[in-house]
């Protein structure tokens, strides 16, 4: 994950992986497993920081494309726990 400095924070598929082996491994919910990477990626999100979401993984072929609608979700809501001034807005 990075936050660029217009707001912008990217999400890779990497990063998605690695919430979903805290989920299986350690049985983390979703927004608890984001908040623990945005900490071991030393990562800090604060209100009014994240302007949108982009996410790395657009091609079809890539292996969460089928899953999209419902990462684009969960992320958003895990984004509102520490960005309560996040509107929801992503870049497509």
């Amino acid at each position: 994950m990075q936050l660029t400095e217009q707001g912008i924070l990217h999400i890779e598929e990497d990063d998605i992986s690695s919430l979903y082996c805290y989920r299986d491994l350690d049985g983390m919910a979703f927004d608890a497993s984001f908040l623990f990477e945005l900490q071991l990626q030393e990562l800090t999100l604060s209100p009014g920081s994240v302007r949108a979401i982009q996410f790395d993984f657009e091609e079809e072929e890539a292996p969460l494309y089928e899953e999209r609608e419902r990462l684009v979700t969960e992320v958003q809501s895990a984004v509102r726990t520490v960005d309560t001034q996040y509107d929801g807005s992503i870049v497509r």
